[in-house]
């Protein structure tokens, strides 16, 4: 393998004293150099992960690390190359975050001015218009039919205690929430479900309510136990920093519309209307100065979920989704997708999809590729019985362990795959690599600290 390593012991670099320009990267892969603050930033977050065996960061370590920073640019370099950035999965995710991206600089630069603190007055009609200035303790059983929450309150009009009934029909997932009891603790009111907050502002205290309330998560049967005011004082800085929150959400919510404004955004009534399968013949949903939307890009976007969504939220779905190509659109003509703050975590995600995926195509389905006999997982079993001795000396049986070594098993064949993948990657592009020594030395790292060393040094 060839691999061009810079030793710089010039008299002109000695002269210099470490102003030529070329000693501030670590090295090179093709146009891409690696300086010496990028390496060590990016060698503290590898020895965070994969690399927290090094107790001392020599320059071997230093070489090793640098050796894993340059892998992954090939990893990438070469992922480019097959088109990886092209896949469909790949190019959505990373459609997606650049969308991200640019709509929340778009709203910090365009749309979010003050630094939106409150009165005292404006914190305290802001609890009460919110009702964040009550809380209520009750009792709930939730099932998943009408008929079992009339069953029910039968049950507890004739003295059946809440909890014998919470484990016979309250859904799983409220009773894995609440417990076995039904207690739902203290909650705002303004955090309760909205349908149940006209019950609870009026019911008395004991009071079971006469009949069951239907809400997104089922049928509601529910006691009031107690009411209360909360203390200003106590919640004045959780208030604060939820006014402050609402009122950033207000001027995003004013500054999408101005724009949805701007941009003339126009819904089309028959298109809408026809947004019923996949198959059907391509309309527009919603048009704008200088776009459209349509049923095909609406179901790129939306096929997963829009089973689940009745008329009204899909009309809602397409709006917002209207909205979104509307930002973007502003956010390119104001060029916030060239913005680094915006285009750097963009080309980050897109490098760690394609990593990802050479990960799965060429380590583990390599790996799957080669059968894991009986025979491996007993040879294992027996070279190292050590990690499978119990506290009281015996050893776990083969039948206990068993998947769990193939599993491992399997895992050290995908990185021996892997492994042998980026060595070949070295050797394709060892003439684009360029490591310079002397910028290498320059750099200092610190050994992470693992657990449990602190308290080890204080005995």
């Amino acid at each position: 393998m060839k691999l061009r390593t810079i030793v710089r012991i010039s008299l002109l670099a000695l002269v210099a004293c470490g102003t030529d320009p070329e000693l501030t990267y670590v090295a090179r892969i093709g146009e891409t150099s690696l300086s010496k603050e990028d390496f060590k930033e990016r060698a503290q977050k590898l020895m965070e992960t994969g690399y927290k065996h090094f107790e001392d960061v020599n320059e071997d370590a230093k070489l090793a690390l640098l050796n894993g920073v340059i892998a992954r640019e090939l990893l990438v370099r070469e992922g480019l190359r097959r088109g990886l950035d092209r896949e469909l999965s790949i190019a959505r995710e990373v459609e997606r975050t650049e969308q991200r991206a640019v709509m929340n600089k778009l709203y910090e630069e365009e749309a979010l001015h003050g630094d939106y603190t409150s009165t005292e007055e404006e914190l305290r009609a802001f609890a009460k218009e919110r009702e964040y200035d009550v809380e209520v303790l009750s009792r709930q059983i939730v099932c998943a039919t009408e008929e079992e929450a009339l069953e029910v309150l039968m049950a507890l009009q004739e003295g059946s205690p809440f909890e014998s009934l919470v484990p016979i029909y309250s859904t799983e997932t409220i009773q894995r929430r609440f417990g076995p009891a039904g207690q739902l603790g203290w909650f705002k009111m303004g955090h309760m479900l909205p349908e149940l907050m006209e019950p609870l502002r009026t019911m008395d205290e004991g009071q079971l309510y006469p009949h069951p309330v239907k809400t997104q998560i089922g049928y509601h049967v529910f006691r009031l136990d107690k009411r209360r005011h909360v203390d200003f004082a106590a919640q004045r800085e959780w208030l604060q920093e939820k006014a402050r929150v609402q009122k950033r959400a207000d001027d995003m919510e004013q500054y999408v519309h101005r724009l949805r404004r701007e941009y003339e955004l126009e819904a089309h009534d028959e298109g809408l209307k026809a947004l019923t399968a996949p198959d059907g013949e391509e309309q527009v949903l919603f048009s704008w100065r200088g776009g459209q939307l349509t049923t095909a890009a609406y179901w790129a976007n939306l096929a997963a979920s829009h089973t689940r969504l009745d008329s009204a939220a899909r009309y809602k779905a397409a709006e917002n989704l209207a909205g979104v190509q509307i930002m973007m659109a502003e956010g390119r003509k104001l060029q916030y997708d060239r913005d680094p703050e915006v285009s750097e975590p963009v080309e980050q995600k897109r490098d760690a999809l394609i990593v990802e995926w050479l990960y799965r195509t060429e380590g583990r389905e390599v790996a799957r590729q080669q059968p894991i006999t009986e025979e491996d997982v007993r040879v294992y079993y027996d070279a190292n019985a050590e990690m499978f001795t119990r506290t009281d000396g015996k050893v776990a049986d083969l039948s206990l362990v068993y998947n769990s070594i193939k599993t491992l098993l399997r895992q050290q064949a995908a990185t021996k795959a892997m492994d042998a993948f980026i060595a070949r990657l070295r050797d394709q592009y060892s003439e684009d690599i360029e490591i310079n020594t002397e910028a290498l030395a320059e750099v200092s790292l610190q050994v992470l600290a693992q657990p449990g060393e602190d308290a080890d040094k204080g005995e």
